[in-house]
């Protein structure tokens, strides 16, 4: 077998796996009977995917049915997952490989990140050197090849626990059509006051409802959205760029930036972004 180039953060896995791997029940996954948990796993190479996937279905069989109900899909290229998320599909957590003839995991992660900014990615790659270049796609973690079980289980608990941590991060609101309705956050771009109605967009969906556009911005400012014009209310993490007179977002929409507004948006953008970095 070939043996592959060592990379710091893995002898660091490394360290941390095996002085870590026993742990108490209280550091555990915690989900709501019926709650569905989406991954998905998109690597060329069969064996890979066969390999991934049996230790998930073995870690699963373990826990008691105390996590939910899974869903697990399988991709072969990064194009495959990209038709999968236009026709809608939604992953909590994604197993992305970097090397992959066409698209290759970081373009694939480039284009998920217009739609999905919510879904935790896992990279996984069998050339440490790579994993410097991955950070600007927000990774939250990668693994280097050949994945040992206990290694996997270890990054698998962990991204558990950080969607059940997420699943609390929702929005409700009343509207007309559809009555009450509740958004995941990391799933809402920007929301518009026209008159006193908001129009509140995600990447797929427009619902509207009446509210006060300041009363809304009370509300989600904790949340990492920033108001760039009396009319627009933006989620920094759909944040592309900032420009003198526009907020230009991944999916190449166009805000309004007003003049007086533009020193704290460019400032509260910085420390998003330097946080993200941490």
């Amino acid at each position: 077998m070939k043996k592959y180039k060592q990379f710091c953060y893995d002898n660091f896995g490394n360290y941390y796996y095996s002085n870590q791997i026993v742990r108490p029940r209280g550091d555990m996954p915690i989900f709501n009977a019926g709650e569905i948990i989406q991954i998905a796993f998109c690597d060329d190479e069969k064996v890979c995917l066969d390999l991934l996937v049996g230790y998930t279905k073995k870690y699963l069989s373990t826990r008691d049915n105390d996590i939910g109900q899974v869903i697990i899909d399988r991709y072969t290229s990064g194009e495959e997952l990209l038709e999968a998320y236009k026709q809608g599909k939604y992953y909590d957590l994604i197993y992305l490989d970097i090397r992959m003839d066409k698209m290759n995991g970081f373009e694939t992660a480039r284009e998920i990140r217009v739609f999905d900014n919510k879904a935790m990615i896992i990279f996984v790659t069998s050339l440490g050197d790579y994993i410097l270049n991955c950070f600007e796609y927000r990774p939250f973690w990668f693994i280097i090849k050949p994945v040992s079980e206990e290694k996997f289980i270890y990054i698998f608990n962990r991204a558990l626990i950080e969607i059940s941590n997420t699943r609390t991060r929702k929005y409700s609101f009343f509207t007309k059509e559809y009555g009450y309705l509740c958004l995941d956050i990391d799933k809402i771009m920007y929301l518009e006051s026209v008159l006193r109605k908001i129009n509140i967009y995600t990447a797929m969906e427009q619902y509207t409802y009446y509210a006060n556009m300041s009363e809304e911005e009370e509300k989600l400012k904790k949340y990492d959205f920033v108001r760039i014009h009396k009319g627009y209310l933006v989620n920094m993490a759909y944040i592309q760029r900032i420009n003198k007179s526009n907020v230009v977002l991944k999916n190449s929409m166009v805000l309004p930036l007003s003049e007086r507004r533009y020193k704290y948006v460019f400032d509260s953008f910085t420390s998003y972004l330097a946080g993200c970095s941490l």
